[in-house]
Formats: C-alpha cells, structure tokens, sequence
C-alpha cells in the first residue's frame, strides 16, 4: 500500500535535532549517522585562497535574484545558511569556521559572478546555476574547485575541477527506473509515449535524453513538443497531447508551469494515464498549484532522496536537516536542498580529512574517493562524481495528490529499504556517449 504523508514537512512535532547530542561539544557536529563532520579542533596554516589559521572563505551560486522565475533555487541559499549556522555552531572545520558568500547569479549573470569568487574564495560548495556553461571558462582558468549542489550543460558537468555529491549523468535517464515499472505493470500505456520538452538549455537536452530512454525500452513514442520560457495558452498542448492520445507523458518545466498544463487537461477533459516527472516536481508548490486535477491521472516523481514526509525517529538525517533549515533559514525543506546539503557534507567531511594541508586539490582527492554516499542517510548511496559519471541506481516514486506527497510502493517496487536499486535502472541512453 501507499504510505499516507502530510502536505507539509516543515513543523515536525518532535526536536528538530538529532536525538540527545549528549554533552561532549563533538556530537553537536554530527549529523545523521556522519560522525563529528564540524567541531573544534587546531588546524592552522595559511594553505590556499581563503583559507587561514581561523576562516575558511566559502562561496556558493544560486539564481533567486532574476526577475524571469523569481527565487528559483533560494533553496541553495538556505541549505548554505543551515551548513553554516549549524557547522559553525559545533565549532567549524577543526576549529576553522566557515565564512559563506552567497552569489545570486540571477539567471544572467553566473560568469560574473564565478569571477568574484576567483578573487577570495577557497572553494565554491552547494553551487548551481541554471545556465552554468558561462561559468565553466572563468572558473577552471582561475582553479577554482567547486562541490556543486547540480550541473545542467554538458560543459559544465564535465569540467575540471568539479564533482556532485548526487551525480548527474549526462549519458543516462533518472526515469529509466519508474518508466521500467510502467512496462511491468502497463504494457499497453507505453505504446502510447509523449515528451513534452522544454525549449531552455537547462532542460531540453535531460528532456531529449528522458525521451530516448523511454524509447530504448520499447515505448513507442506518439508525440513530441517544445515549449518556450513563456507559455501564454496550455490549453494548445493539451488538445495537441489528447490528439495524440498520449497515455504516458515525461514533461521537462517547472512546477508552476506543470500545474497548468494539468488544469488545462481538465478544460479539455482529457489527462494521460500517467505523468512522470523529475524531481523538481517534488515540491509543495506543485501541490499547492494544481490541487485537485492531480487525482485525475497518476503523477510519478523520481527521486533518490529520503522523502520529508518520513521525517522521525526511523530516518533522523532528515528530521535534523529540516530542524536546521527551520533554524538558520526560517525555510521549508525543498528537493534541491538535499543536493545542496549532501555537497556541503562532502565538502566538509572531505576538508576536515585534509586537515592541516587544507587545499584544494586534496579536497577534491578526498571527494572524489568517496564511495557509498547518503550524506548521513538523506538519500540513496551515491558514487559522487562528474557528469560524466554514472547515476545511483536506486530510485523511489513519489506521487502527487491533491492532499500531498506519497510514496507510491507499486511504482517503487523497493529492493533494498525505500528504494529500488536494480542495476537494471540505469542505462546508456542511445546517442549519448558516456
């Protein structure tokens, strides 16, 4: 069965905290099962940029400031603000505390702003930027290493000097693993597939690449549209998708834009059998947006994260994270801040491995190594790497209702805890070279 979830996470009745940190002033610097991440300690040495006996110089990039899509990704900026706040708190990186520059590229201006953080910054953590490809040449000429929160161009994601904490393949689907269970479960929807992509570099190419790896699992494909930054009337795409008789749709957009294709399917009285979705779409104002057409078809929402809603006892990283986001943020948890939070975590538990020969190119080492990361047990293990890596295998469908987020376990079909990690999930999709 489905397991019931509240519409809202942000206000857990129990401590914010991880159970009793107890007194010694190093378990105030654990989070989830990572043990002393932040806390006192001795390091010194004036190693690198930014980095001197007592600070650490910190930058990250989000695009909350634009006026296209305003506060797109502020959730970048809060997970920054409650790494911080609670890092500091334990006493920073072996006694080293953080100081954050939060850089709001603002759609237009991540070139620029990459090159501020050239002059003072140690590292760039947390960071994502919608049309980073302007970020690639000033950052890799001035050695600027970053642990990013997400890449969106090729360009990006294969840079130097650059890795994820939640890897972005550029060669597989995040879908392949729900659109998998539809053919079990559906085989007569998939002859029916449509992709409804997005004209906007952050998106169309994961769109084309999501459309192929449907296609590649046999799904035959009935329609295939873009959509500009700016869509005056849905109800063309709903007419044109209801013509096709599309029974299975992918949709690349925001949350907003999604909604209303949704009412829009309503005014038509048509909806597909099926919506999958990225996991931006996991989202409360997706919910708040589209209310009740949700229950007229089924929503599927991949993702690798432990979900809000099971926030408690049996899942404590998460419970902590949305104390702390609450905390030093006054911010409901959202998607993206998991990225964001797991790249800080990375960075931190890799920084403090450093030790006294803070650089760097030993950061990155550290990080790099890393294998069979949940960054204390937010998400499904990953293998952080470049874009050029390969995707977690493991994967959980959230549905959307009109009454909030549900683990949907038929779509999920979990092998191991939450999640379905069969290999299976992830694949080459044809015309994209790993």
């Amino acid at each position: 069965g489905e397991q019931a979830a509240p519409t809202t996470a942000a206000a857990p009745t129990e401590s914010t905290v991880a159970p009793d940190p107890g007194t010694a002033p190093v378990a105030a610097g654990n989070f989830g099962d990572l043990v002393g991440v932040c806390g006192p300690g001795s390091a010194k040495g004036a190693t690198a940029q930014g980095v001197t006996d007592s600070q650490i110089e910190v930058g990250t990039v989000s695009d909350p400031g634009n006026s296209i899509i305003p506060g797109l990704n502020q959730e970048l900026f809060d997970a920054a603000d409650a790494f911080v706040g609670w890092c500091n708190g334990a006493g920073g990186i072996l006694g080293r505390t953080i100081k954050l520059n939060k850089r709001d590229a603002k759609l237009m201006e991540a070139g620029p702003r990459t090159v501020e953080a050239c002059q003072t910054d140690f590292m760039l953590v947390g960071n994502g930027a919608a049309l980073d490809d302007t970020t690639v040449k000033p950052r890799t000429d001035c050695g600027l290493a970053e642990i990013g929160a997400y890449t969106v161009s090729t360009r990006a994601g294969r840079a130097a000097d650059s890795i994820l904490a939640i890897v972005n393949s550029d060669y597989q689907s995040h879908l392949t693993g729900i659109y998998r269970q539809i053919l079990a479960k559906d085989p007569a929807a998939v002859a029916f597939f449509g992709e409804l992509n997005s004209q906007l570099p952050a998106l169309n190419t994961s769109g084309k690449r999501n459309a192929q790896a449907a296609v590649d699992l046999g799904f035959t494909q009935v329609y295939y549209e873009e959509t500009p930054m700016a869509v005056d009337n849905w109800r063309t795409y709903a007419e044109n998708i209801k013509k096709a008789g599309v029974q299975v749709l992918a949709m690349e957009d925001t949350p907003e834009n999604t909604a209303s294709l949704l009412r829009a399917f309503s005014d038509t009285g048509y909806f597909p059998k099926y919506l999958v979705m990225e996991a931006n779409h996991y989202n409360a104002k997706f919910v708040d947006e589209a209310g009740a057409v949700l229950d007229q078809t089924v929503v599927l929402i991949n993702t690798g994260q432990v979900p809000f809603e099971l926030s408690g006892p049996d899942y404590p990283a998460t419970q902590q994270l949305i104390g702390l986001l609450e905390q030093y943020a006054q911010a409901e948890p959202q998607a993206l801040a998991i990225n964001a939070f797991s790249a800080w975590l990375l960075w931190a538990v890799s920084a403090k491995a450093c030790g006294d020969n803070l650089t760097r190119a030993c950061v990155m080492g550290k990080a790099s190594s890393t294998t069979i990361w949940t960054a204390g047990g937010l998400h499904a293990p990953e293998t952080p790497g470049n874009g050029g890596g390969t995707d977690s295998a493991c994967f959980l469908a959230l549905q959307a209702t009109s009454k909030g987020f549900v683990v949907n376990s038929g779509f999920t079909n979990a092998t191991e805890g939450l999640f379905n990690c069969d290999p299976k999930n992830v694949a080459t999709v044809t015309g994209f070279a790993p």
